[in-house]
């Protein structure tokens, strides 16, 4: 029984600390690599030797707290924490796989490029958004899909704190919290609003001052009160209980009370602290002129993934920091010219023209569309001047059609607002997302 208690404190502790922060187009084109131009669709699952439950916890910065300001509506929040908990059910053990929240991804079935916090902003309504981070996590992790999410607001983190009677942390550095609290470096009782402000400090933070860092010190708070659960495990009643009181409120999962007990059963197969943490970090660093963003270490990436899950998924491409700058400088023009010319071709052909105008518009947007679809993280110039190439060739090709078949719109290249690329709806499907 202790240990069923323990295995059922363990989840509940990882979802409580994982929020320590907190119209598809591809049916127009012909099958393509280019993400850009078709979303990804999610990989066929690898099948592993043992045996995992695997639970994504999510962080979103809905509701108002004491510890710094929390979106209002829920429509409008953000994904600030993310860890897929992997239980290995066959050898015992649990890991921990975060996922900065600033890594640059794209996001399954929807067209565009996105940082991971908006991903639950592709979709019209908070459920389906919580379903879209389920299926980008688990195009990030090669297939790997969670079974279960627990999602989590930080008004909930705050309570839950002052409930256990606060932690004893090895605070890093010293600096200035969210609420306005001063905080010293070393060892310090935080309560629910000091738990709150340690795992939040990022931009305010005086080491380590990013999304590393952060979800450095998530993870350091999340041990702490594994810890503690450990040494009384009565404080599991107590976080059961604070959950239940804000159920579909602060707190969301797709867990009832039956689920937990049989997950419960199920986790007692894990040993008390058994628990490996690792992070999915690589090149951080400002990107498409205005985003701060992380781009996997894809050698590292795959390295987790073989350490916790046993199997070998690819490298992925088309996803580098490099990559998508060079969109942002070029390869957005080129998927601008083709959706125009797609419309304009599409108008044409309805209208029941045709004749070699016609012909060559669509001759041009098809190389174009390989030239993108060629074009991989290596940037070969060949390629890159060839898209460059085929970018003028369309614009030529469709004013040309326009002009021959009375197309009676205005024909505009032009991406709408430059220094907010993703607020173009041919480039981000999704265009009303804050990005902050």
């Amino acid at each position: 029984m202790l240990k069923r208690i323990l295995g059922l404190g363990l989840a509940l502790m990882l979802a409580v600390l994982s929020a320590a922060v907190l119209a598809d187009e591809t049916g127009v084109y012909n099958e393509c690599n280019a993400y850009i131009l078709n979303p990804p669709t999610l990989p066929e699952e690898p099948v592993t030797k043992h045996e995992f439950i695997n639970v994504l916890m999510v962080g979103v910065d809905y509701g108002i707290l004491t510890s710094g300001r929390g979106k209002e509506d829920i429509k409008n929040c953000h994904t600030d924490s993310v860890i897929m908990a992997a239980f290995d059910m066959t050898a015992g053990k649990v890991n921990l796989i975060s996922i900065p929240r600033d890594t640059l991804t794209y996001v399954p079935g929807v067209h565009g490029v996105y940082k991971l916090n908006a991903a639950i902003n592709c979709a019209p309504t908070f459920s389906e958004g919580i379903e879209s981070v389920q299926n980008t996590v688990a195009w990030l992790l090669g297939g790997i899909r969670p079974d279960h999410y627990l999602v989590i607001t930080p008004h909930l983190v705050e309570e839950i704190g002052d409930r256990i009677g606060g932690l004893d942390i090895d605070v890093e550095m010293t600096y200035g919290g969210h609420s306005g609290t001063p905080y010293q470096k070393g060892f310090q009782h935080l309560d629910g609003v000091g738990i709150m402000d340690y795992s939040r400090a990022r931009r305010n933070a005086t080491k380590n001052n990013n999304d590393i860092g952060r979800t450095s010190r998530q993870r350091t708070v999340l041990n702490t009160l594994y810890k503690k659960i450990c040494d009384n495990t009565n404080l599991v009643f107590d976080i059961l209980d604070v959950l239940v009181e804000n159920y579909d409120r602060y707190f969301f999962s797709d867990l009832s009370e039956e689920d937990i007990r049989n997950l419960l059963s199920r986790t007692d197969q894990v040993a008390t602290g058994n628990i490996s943490d690792y992070v999915l970090d690589g090149d951080l660093g400002m990107a498409m002129k205005h985003f701060n963003a992380n781009f996997f270490d894809q050698k590292k990436r795959q390295e987790v993934i073989r350490e916790v899950y046993g199997v070998e998924v690819p490298r992925q491409q088309q996803n580098s920091r490099g990559y998508l700058n060079y969109l942002h400088k070029y390869g957005f023009t080129a998927v601008k010219a083709i959706r125009v010319g797609t419309r304009v071709i599409d108008w044409a052909q309805n209208a029941g023209f045709s004749g070699d105008a016609l012909d060559k518009a669509v001759e041009e947007r098809e190389k174009l569309i390989v030239s993108l679809s060629d074009l991989d993280d290596k940037l070969d110039k060949k390629i890159t001047v060839r898209v460059e190439k085929h970018t003028n060739g369309i614009k030529q090709a469709v004013a040309n059609l326009k002009k021959a078949c009375g197309y009676p719109e205005k024909l505009n290249w032009s991406i709408v607002e430059t220094d907010k690329w993703y607020m173009d709806p041919d480039i981000n499907q999704y265009n009303d997302i804050d990005w902050n």
